[in-house]
């Protein structure tokens, strides 16, 4: 593919996420639509409505879940209900990238009492919704894949690449085998709450970035969190868009060097765990540099941290936040959305 005309719309989804990523191929014009995320179970109602106002086409090529928690599968379970029941919110959705645990896990490792029958049931229920619903036995005759950076070496329903433009960056298989005995299964995430009254000051030091309140935060132990997906599109000039999901150090340390080395001074970053200041560090923010930052969040406090924003500007980033700006679209070669007025950055 040759992509030349593309854009990002960073739906407004409070504390959760849901990117559509909207490229068109210059060879043979097809016009591709990729859901990263898609927030909790209403939100998906809000992805089809957006579809549907802003879009050509009324379909989603790929839909990706980056991770266990429901504010980042929810959305996807009501637009798999729509397309089971062929409701007006049907979005033909054609291909599915989603981890399933059950095939990365034994009856010993699971922590609860089981027989080896009931041993996916358990492992999948993190995938279950408050309303009957599991996104995995939603998925039905869609093609699905899971994402993982080591594809290549594994037999099976396992995908690294979508078109040569999209490509998973982590996590591994064996990484993520290491994370699932620790999943949680009541489904209750774990919200970071952060102190907004500390100093939040951001500094050079020795000409890098840095903040003392992320040097003194503890990476996130959610292994939800650390399994998360993480994806980089790349557009013909050769800007680099990174979603990191809800990743945190852990999941960067677990990627291979040589992809590390490659994500130095990107384009463009969707920032972890809605600006949380327990998923980046000041190493982490230095390394990435990056022109563009999004966070998809509700308010400074509720995850997001001033610390981060903070450094994320000392690096010379232009920072946007769902919690000031509501939805938004990053694009180029196409028209503004009807409606959409110019981002002010924090």
């Amino acid at each position: 593919m040759k992509i030349t005309k593309y854009e990002i719309d960073m739906l407004d989804v409070a504390a959760a996420d849901a990117f559509l990523l909207h490229f068109w191929d210059d060879e043979t014009k097809y016009e591709y639509v990729i859901l990263i995320d898609a927030g909790n179970y209403e939100d998906g109602k809000r992805v089809a409505k957006f579809i549907h106002e802003h879009y050509n086409q009324q379909y989603i090529d790929l839909a990706i879940s980056t991770h266990c928690d429901k504010d980042h599968f929810g959305g996807l379970v009501y637009l798999l209900q729509q397309q089971r029941d062929n409701g007006v919110d049907n979005m033909n959705i054609k291909e599915i990238w989603v981890p399933d645990p059950a095939q990365h896990i034994t009856t010993g490792q699971i922590k609860w009492k089981t027989k080896e029958g009931i041993k996916d049931v358990k492992a999948r229920s993190v995938y279950d919704m408050d309303n009957g619903e599991n996104l995995l036995d939603l998925i039905g005759d869609i093609p699905w894949f899971q994402p993982f950076s080591d594809a290549s070496n594994w037999n099976g329903n396992v995908k690294n690449d979508y078109g040569g433009v999209l490509k998973v960056l982590g996590p591994t298989v064996d990484y993520y085998r290491s994370l699932v005995p620790d999943f949680r299964n009541d489904l209750q995430a774990k919200v970071q709450d952060s102190d907004e009254s500390q100093a939040q000051e951001a500094e050079l030091r020795n000409g890098k970035a840095y903040s003392q309140v992320l040097e003194d935060a503890n990476d996130d132990q959610s292994s939800h969190n650390a399994s998360s997906v993480i994806l980089q599109f790349q557009s013909y000039d050769g800007k680099k868009f990174l979603f990191m999901g809800d990743s945190c150090r852990a999941s960067i340390d677990n990627i291979d060097q040589t992809i590390i080395d490659d994500l130095k001074d990107i384009y463009w970053l969707k920032v972890p765990h809605h600006g949380s200041k327990h998923n980046m560090d000041n190493e982490m923010i230095n390394h990435f540099h990056p022109k563009v930052a999004f966070i998809s969040t509700e308010k400074y406090g509720h995850y997001l941290s001033k610390a981060i924003v903070n450094v994320l500007k000392k690096v010379g980033a232009r920072v946007y936040s769902t919690s000031e700006q509501g939805s938004m679209c990053h694009h180029h070669n196409t028209e503004t959305h009807k409606g959409y007025t110019k981002s002010t950055p924090l």
